[in-house]
């Protein structure tokens, strides 16, 4: 194995190896988890794009299913994959207690192992920024999707923003578990491979998406689901400042 996929199979393990013990908790989150009423809202949200007419989704980055769920609430046909089979077995679970019957399959989003064409609607949530070769992943994302079908992303921010400069200045000693975990994985020695860790913008996804031959890009801030985020947050005495959702969506040529 030659060095530079040494390093990409190094990244890509940190990332897993984050995710799975991040799993445990990760529905707890606001931002990751959804209550009734927040998914309500995603539901609308996602029609709106979407359709109401059933589809053939793929989910790519699925983590515990809170999206895939909901598109299978609505009646769509839901594949959902990760690399993190922690994260897996908890989406599972989630759809067997709602008898759904979606695919979740242990997987790359940079690879995803399926047929040419084969899905509507190819969505990710929260993802592009924890990949080493997004050009690469949306490339395979189109080839998955039919032509006309529509590639979407719940990502991004509205003014740019660092997603890896948090805790590189704190003492190690005054970290919780979770903080030095996040130290340990997403080290610079990772981060340095990972393009959109930083100023993930709108615009610059826009341009992104229409670079690799998406059209009719589209970009929308979701203030309703953004705004009750803040409020669980606040309500929990915890700062919902950073609360921001935003959908981008490019249709497949």
């Amino acid at each position: 194995m030659d060095n530079c996929a040494q390093i990409q199979d190094q990244v890509k393990n940190n990332i897993r190896m984050y995710w799975n013990e991040r799993s445990k908790t990760f529905d707890q989150d606001v931002g990751h988890g959804a209550d009734e009423y927040e998914c309500r809202l995603w539901k609308k949200h996602l029609s709106d794009i979407i359709g109401e007419k059933p589809k053939n989704i793929l989910d790519v980055g699925t983590g515990t299913g809170m999206i895939a769920i909901n598109l299978a609430e609505l009646g769509h046909t839901v594949t959902g994959i990760d690399l993190c089979e922690e994260m897996l077995e908890l989406a599972k679970e989630k759809a067997n207690t709602r008898d759904l019957p979606i695919r979740f399959l242990q997987g790359d989003a940079e690879n995803p192992e399926f047929s040419d064409q084969m899905f509507d609607v190819v969505i990710c949530r929260h993802l592009l920024w924890t990949l080493p070769h997004p050009d690469k992943a949306i490339r395979e994302w189109s080839r998955v999707c039919r032509p006309g079908g529509i590639i979407i992303a719940i990502d991004g921010h509205l003014t740019p923003r660092n997603c890896f400069g948090h805790s590189d200045d704190m003492d190690e000693s005054s970290m919780d578990e979770r903080q030095k975990l996040w130290k340990q994985m997403y080290s610079p020695e990772i981060t340095k491979h990972l393009p959109f860790g930083k100023d993930l913008t709108m615009d610059f996804l826009a341009s992104f998406f229409t670079t690799n031959g998406l059209s009719e890009v589209i970009h929308r801030y979701i203030p309703d689901i953004s705004e009750y985020q803040k409020q669980v947050l606040r309500d929990k005495k915890e700062n919902g400042e950073h609360c921001e959702v935003n959908i981008i969506w490019g249709t497949v040529r």
